[in-house]
């Protein structure tokens, strides 16, 4: 995942989707608000 010149690794080791507070956590760290991540 990439936004501007930060990159977060996301770690998915089952190959299938990322549970909801996993993904909060990443966009935390991402500064991603949970509304710009739903409009895109």
């Amino acid at each position: 995942m990439k936004r501007g010149k930060l990159t977060l690794i996301i770690p998915n080791e089952h190959e299938g989707d990322i549970g909801v507070g996993f993904l909060r956590r990443l966009l935390k760290q991402a500064e991603v608000s949970r509304e710009e991540w739903l409009k895109e």
